[in-house]
């Protein structure tokens, strides 16, 4: 089974854990690096070249369409989903317009999370 490297962007602690945990017991996804802010999350991705990158929005320092901004012109052809709890229609069109290639609402199970980002992976890497 392949393995995907994922940079987790959020600043809850206890979520970026529970993420981790979710993607650890999912197989398909290792993280590479769970960090609290968007710049944090590029300096991660420049370190790590992760497969793909679970960025949420509304973060301290930077935030997570700015940052998704900022891979997408250094790194375009990175997968990034956003998960967030802003699942509004706005939010999502921003998401869309700062690059982001999937956008998940974080009441999804962790499982259908993994799932979405693997998927997300191979339809960008074109492996799948």
């Amino acid at each position: 089974m392949t393995t995907y490297g994922v940079v987790v962007v959020d600043d809850a602690p206890d979520l970026r854990m529970l993420i981790a945990l979710a993607f650890r017991r999912d197989g398909r996804l290792e993280v590479l690096a769970a960090v609290g802010d968007g710049q944090q999350g590029i300096d991660a991705v420049r370190a790590h070249g992760p497969d793909v990158v679970v960025m949420d929005v509304s973060m301290p320092v930077m935030d997570g369409l700015t940052a998704t901004r900022k891979l997408k012109e250094e790194f375009p052809r990175l997968p990034i989903m956003i998960l967030t709890g802003y699942g509004d229609t706005r939010v999502r069109e921003e998401a869309a317009r700062a690059g982001a290639d999937e956008f998940m609402d974080k009441t999804e199970p962790l499982s259908a999370v993994a799932d979405a980002v693997a998927a997300l992976v191979d339809r960008t890497s074109g492996t799948g």
